[in-house]
């Protein structure tokens, strides 16, 4: 009996380091790719986003950098994509509904933007003054194309 469970104890904390080193790995990567993206280097963001989310198809900062950086490169679908996965793996990511509703601004969505910044809003009021910024920004242009 305590062999097996000794056994057992071995297998669980194999897999704790796993999972300890890839959540390392992803980490890495994710800051490789902001060093990238402040260097200008989009597309190599990308592939190294990719990569990390390759390794964790479940990291919701993996995919919240990589909907950030097809903002950066104005590849809007894809950026509300991952935003969208982002939100998958941790409804509560903040960030994420905020690059959600940027990306649906940029696409004249202000329906689903209104409805992800106001989510943001929710999950951090500490950026509601920002968030309120961007939401009357979106009321203003309704406004100018309704007179």
């Amino acid at each position: 009996m305590h062999k097996k469970l000794r056994v057992i104890s071995l297998g669980s904390l194999l897999m704790l380091s796993l999972v300890s080193a890839a959540t390392e790995s992803i980490t890495v990567m994710v800051e490789q790719a902001e060093t990238q993206l402040q260097r200008g280097e989009t597309e190599a963001a990308i592939a190294t986003l990719k990569g990390a989310i390759t390794a964790d198809p479940s990291s919701s900062l993996a995919h919240t950098r990589l909907g950030g950086a097809y903002l950066l490169n104005q590849d809007y679908r894809a950026a509300v994509d991952q935003f969208q996965q982002a939100i998958s793996a941790d409804n509560q990511n903040a960030s994420a509904f905020i690059g959600l509703g940027m990306a649906y601004i940029h696409l004249k969505q202000t329906g689903p933007a209104k409805a992800a910044l106001g989510e943001a809003r929710r999950l951090k009021p500490s950026q509601r003054a920002d968030i309120d910024a961007l939401l009357g920004q979106i009321e203003q242009r309704a406004s100018a194309h309704h007179p």
